[in-house]
């Protein structure tokens, strides 16, 4: 039986294309709220951002295969860094740092299971 990673590579380009949307529709409809995702302990939301970062980044590999690693990079840094942007400009919203960094480390660990798990 093949490992459940090879058989994601394997789903047509479409269904890859789809999880990829999927997770971006989230990923901005959480980072766009009127009002902050209320936290269950001090600086969860850091939590969201890398994991939600990571996914975007895993997701966007599956979908571009054949787009260099760092181009993928600059395109979910760059919407990280857009996202923080918006909240800046939201009242009951504030843009942070250390939320852009968080976005950047899930970046980063997101591309790096992609690139473990793609390579040849």
């Amino acid at each position: 039986m093949k490992p459940l990673i090879a058989r994601v590579i394997q789903l047509p380009h479409w269904a890859r294309m789809m999880l990829f949307v999927g997770v971006s529709a989230t990923l901005l409809t959480a980072g766009l709220r009127a009002q902050p995702i209320p936290e269950a302990f001090a600086q969860e939301d850091k939590l969201h951002h890398l994991l939600g970062f990571l996914a975007l980044s895993f997701s966007c590999r599956l979908a571009f295969l054949r787009v260099k690693l760092r181009w993928i990079a600059v395109g979910c840094l760059l919407t990280g860094i857009i996202i923080e942007y918006a909240q800046a400009l939201m009242p009951l919203r504030t843009a942070s740092a250390y939320d852009a960094l968080a976005n950047g480390f899930g970046v980063l660990i997101g591309l790096l299971i992609a690139w473990y798990w793609t390579r040849d």
